[in-house]
């Protein structure tokens, strides 16, 4: 006899037991046996999310932010699909998750039932994992079938970096007896234990010919790329710049800002032809996924004759401009022996750096002084000054992500979704974070980016810690003004048509939208307004709406830029 809910709940207690500690969970009558195996389940940790769009990436954040997967459980039909966006994220950015769906059973697919559509491999290449686990059944070799897929998963999720999918089809009747209830309840009793992660770790021993690389340097340049938390290397790449006595581009979401050598202003910097002539290096080292920055991007393309060592802690290494000549692999545990037979080298090429970066610091505060209206800048400096090393932040994509390299420092764990770079589902990979870490958290986004997630206010939850969504409101997309079709189209295109068709200012109410979701809501619209609040003071979630000048913010970075 079929018990759907034993088949279920086998396959939750081996995902729980090779580390998946999280499920979001979106309503559903085919997702039924699935659900209450969950819910049954004494340690797994639980979330009910309306929208699968954003349970997706509320899963991502969790991925993000503990390097374990979140399970994510939906009915069949569009419900799956709606995940593909945070499941193209996942892959692109190497964060693990876990996708199961439910579907109908194989004699109702094909023929036109409802809420009946084709799920098997319905992400294509995106998954790095799929198994179509059949309809349930309690033999032996069925069993173990469903808990290895489970250990293939979790493997795969990690190891390969993505969403693995395992679609589960049932028959009616998917409720279960009070006597199934009570098996599995006695089931989870007795093995649903909470899981312990190895602490193995490789000793790494680079070649022979990097080690010349390394030694024969007179002008290393390390660059901290972009990274998931557990897929930063801030040892490793402290260690190497102190042996290399080298200066460290800092790019946001590197973990890296609170290590020394870093080098935080230089979007402001290498945007000057003759800087980058003088700050050439004679060997780059680059950490991390592919950097974001445009001023960064352009002076590699600069430096292309330069050899470039790609230290990665993923297997699909991100390099879109081929410039690695050499790539090492480590994982956030290895030990790199950097056994380098050369003394120290001498503070004049780190002082240079490092002055260069003093200087574009001044000038960064003598600018945001002599602006009276409030700016994206003068909220991207202020919030990321306030928030302590007990902080997550999440950083939108367009100008948020950008901004912080040019206005910001920061000692949060900062986070972003760099894979996809899509300004979708920003708010709820930061719900996602605020879950996986049980820390305050802040998520710093724009006025379209927030709109384009407002289901997520849904499931921002009061807990122990806030979050706060600061909403930069400067009247919809302006970085599309740094894009050509703004800066040499004035004279073909009306200003009409570039602010309908591509800045789109959107007329919603947030305050509206806060109180609808029953979260507090705060509003900033002067730089005495903003030099006041300060998100230590803050003991629950709130959304804080800054309303910018978008003029004056263009012209602010404009200034910068010019150095």
């Amino acid at each position: 006899m079929s018990n759907p809910l034993k088949w279920s709940a086998e396959l939750i207690s081996s995902l729980y037991s090779q580390g998946a500690e999280y499920a979001i969970i979106s309503p559903g009558s085919r997702s039924t046996p699935l659900t209450i195996a969950a819910a049954l389940h004494p340690h797994l940790k639980k979330n009910v999310v309306l929208d699968e769009r954003s349970a997706g990436y509320i899963a991502l954040g969790i991925g993000k932010a503990t390097g374990k997967p979140a399970i994510l459980i939906c009915t069949s039909g569009t419900a799956l699909a709606n995940y593909l966006p945070a499941v193209v994220e996942a892959k692109e950015s190497g964060t693990p998750m876990i996708v199961l769906s439910a579907d109908r059973p194989p004699n109702l697919r094909g023929i036109g039932s409802s809420q009946t559509i084709d799920q098997l491999k319905l992400f294509g290449s995106y998954a790095v994992f799929f198994h179509d686990a059949g309809e349930p059944n309690l033999l032996k070799r069925d069993l173990d079938r469903i808990r290895y897929a489970a250990k293939q998963a979790v493997d795969f999720s990690i190891n390969k970096g993505g969403a693995s999918h395992i679609n589960l089809p049932f028959r009616k009747p998917l409720e279960p007896g009070p006597d199934q209830v009570a098996e599995v309840t006695n089931f989870f009793d007795n093995s649903g234990h909470p899981y312990k992660t190895g602490s193995g770790y490789n000793n790494i021993q680079p070649g022979k010919e990097l080690h010349q690389l390394l030694e024969n340097s007179a002008r290393p340049l390390l660059i901290a790329g972009p990274a998931n938390s557990h897929q930063q290397l801030p040892e490793q790449i402290h260690k190497l710049a102190e042996i290399l006595n080298a200066p460290v581009i800092c790019e946001p979401g590197s973990g890296m800002d609170n290590q020394e050598n870093l080098i935080h202003r230089y979007d402001q910097f290498l945007r000057n032809t003759n800087v980058l002539k003088e700050l050439a290096p004679d060997l780059i080292i680059r950490f991390g996924d592919q950097p974001l920055t445009n001023s960064l991007l352009t002076a590699l393309e600069m430096w292309d004759d330069v050899p470039v060592i790609h230290i990665a802690s993923r297997t699909d290494t991100q390099d879109h401009a081929l410039s690695a000549t050499h790539t090492l692999f480590i994982r956030r545990q290895d030990q790199v022996n950097f056994q380098l037979s050369i003394l120290k080298p001498g503070a004049g090429w780190l002082n240079k750096w490092l002055d260069y970066d003093a200087k574009a610091n001044n000038r960064l505060q003598e600018i945001l002084d002599d602006f009276t209206s409030l700016t994206d800048g003068h909220v991207f400096h202020h919030f990321t000054r306030e928030l302590g090393n007990n902080w997550n932040v999440m950083l939108s994509n367009s100008f948020p992500v950008r901004d912080m390299a040019l206005f910001g420092r920061s000692a949060a764990m900062q986070f972003v979704n760099r894979g996809a770079a899509g300004i979708d589902g920003i708010t709820s990979t930061a719900i996602g974070i605020h879950l996986g870490t049980n820390r305050p958290t802040c998520c710093l986004t724009g006025d379209l980016a927030f709109l384009h997630d407002t289901n997520a206010l849904l499931s921002i939850q009061q807990s122990e810690h806030p979050l706060l969504v600061v909403v930069i409101n400067n009247g919809g997309g302006t970085i599309f003004r740094m894009l050509p079709v703004y800066q040499s189209g004035t004279s073909v295109l009306s200003d009409d048509i570039f602010t309908k068709y591509f800045e789109t200012p959107q007329h919603a109410d947030i305050k509206h939208l806060a109180m609808a979701s029953g979260i507090k809501f705060l509003r900033i619209t002067s730089i005495v307004e903003l030099q006041s609040l300060h998100p230590g003071s803050v003991k629950e979630s709130a959304i804080v709406e800054c309303i910018t000048n978008p003029d004056e913010s263009i012209k602010q970075r404009q200034m910068l830029w010019n150095f």
